[in-house]
């Protein structure tokens, strides 16, 4: 599937992702939320697919009762992952005994590991973003369909 031509501005991205869009403008202005596409004042802020899936990582996290900062700075941390690997379909965010968490393919994480990189693993977290992602994209059609709507920029 080729996503990397399929964009929104913050309006639609936060729709699609279930975020208040007037909460996340706060977490970006408040540091909480670092990986926001970029935009230079007078500039709609643009998001690719992964951006808003990443969005929805994020919205997800928030439900579960992470605080702001902390689920923003593990969304981000799926950034780095689907830069090398834009259609990633399944990964994993995994806490190691030191605390340490890292994002990675579930194919690189064998069902029995108890291990990773020499250190024990103590948790982890699968995520499903192939059908986020046909979600986005899905509603993303659909909003270039619409016109006009009442949350334009």
């Amino acid at each position: 599937m080729t996503i990397l031509n399929r964009t929104a501005r913050t309006p639609v991205a936060t729709r699609i992702a279930r975020v208040d869009r007037q909460r996340f403008n706060e977490a970006v202005a408040g540091g909480l939320y670092p990986c926001a596409p970029s935009t230079v004042s007078g500039t709609p802020r643009i998001f690719d697919v992964n951006d808003i899936v990443i969005l929805v990582v994020w919205s997800e996290l928030l439900k579960e009762g992470l605080p702001p900062r902390k689920a923003g700075g593990i969304a981000c941390g799926l950034r780095s992952l689907l830069i090398e690997h834009p259609e990633a379909e399944r990964v994993v965010f995994v806490i190691n005994s030191y605390g340490r968490s890292i994002w990675d393919l579930r194919e690189n994480i064998p069902l029995e590991a108890n291990t990773i990189g020499g250190t024990f693993i103590v948790s982890i977290k699968e995520w499903f973003l192939g059908p986020i992602r046909a979600r986005v994209v899905r509603e993303l059609e659909e909003e270039a369909g619409t016109v006009g709507t009442a949350d334009d920029e």
